[in-house]
């Protein structure tokens, strides 16, 4: 019972899933618009020096296909205001994005202006081009580069902007595989008047070595230990991550959890043979 228990809130939280792919990734956005449930967000990610043509198709090919396009807006990729003016005319004109992941970046040097998810807002285009609700990263292990106060610092300045500019918010939070730092981040948000919803960054099904590798490239080593094959195998699964998560969600409603935000680091088809898997098996 509580197994069949312990699942049903895995599926709940699995109800309202979110997946992250890449433009060029047209194998992932095949299977997305195959296997994802109408109206789910897609986030599009935005690598450092990609055409932003690629970014345009994936999202308006995401958009015809019924599903819900989230590219992401890379403050430190734009050479110019105007180009950012323009890349947000071509997305509501083309794609009728409403929703966009606005974030500084990964890339050393900033190509333009802009150097900060901060900088983005401050330029009023967002409102300006139609976009309604804007998601924010969130870092339950800490950012290898940035400290916890200066990245709590920017969270709420960002989450400021955007209320004083009439945006809705939601959090996704960097993929991870222990589930107390968390919850610890959670319950630390919502006790200092931190409100805005969270989708929970997972890592779909995978191999250790490229969860290892991921996990390392953007510094995420504080639950590298916990990365192993729960059935004795290379392969990874999200379950040791997810279901304290939903467990913790099924007993404290107001820890704000909307649901879980999939990284299929290529395998977006195991990824969704994952979830109809948890499905059938609440549902047995």
């Amino acid at each position: 019972m509580a197994a069949t228990t312990a699942h049903a809130d895995l599926t709940t939280l699995l109800a309202s899933c979110s997946m992250e792919i890449t433009a060029r990734d047209c194998e992932a956005r095949a299977v997305a618009l195959d296997r994802m449930p109408k109206g789910s967000e897609i986030f599009v990610a935005d690598l450092p020096d990609q055409p932003p043509e690629l970014i345009l198709e994936a999202v308006v090919a995401l958009r015809r296909g019924g599903l819900e396009p989230v590219p992401h807006l890379v403050a430190r990729n734009f050479r110019s205001r105007d180009d950012l003016d323009d890349f947000l005319a071509s997305l509501a004109g083309d794609a009728q994005v409403t929703r966009a992941f606005v974030t500084g970046g990964d890339r050393g040097e900033p190509r333009g202006p802009f150097n900060s998810a901060i900088d983005l807002l401050e330029t009023g285009l967002l409102a300006s081009h139609g976009l309604r609700h804007l998601a924010f990263a969130c870092y339950p292990g800490g950012h290898p580069r940035i400290s916890l106060e200066v990245l709590d610092a920017a969270l709420r300045r960002k989450l400021s902007i955007a209320s004083e500019r009439g945006f809705e918010t939601s959090l996704v939070s960097q993929f991870a595989f222990d589930a107390n730092p968390v919850l610890a981040m959670l319950r630390q948000f919502r006790t200092s008047g931190i409100e805005a919803s969270l989708r929970l960054g997972t890592a779909g099904p995978n191999t250790r070595d490229v969860l290892v590798n991921q996990s390392r490239e953007l510094g995420i080593c504080d639950s590298l230990s916990r990365i192993a094959g729960g059935d004795g195998s290379d392969r990874v699964t999200p379950e040791p991550y997810l279901l304290p998560l939903a467990q913790a969600l099924a007993q404290e409603p107001a820890l704000g959890i909307s649901g879980a935000h999939l990284f299929a680091f290529g395998q977006t088809t195991a990824s969704m043979n994952w979830v109809a898997a948890q499905r059938e098996t609440a549902g047995a």
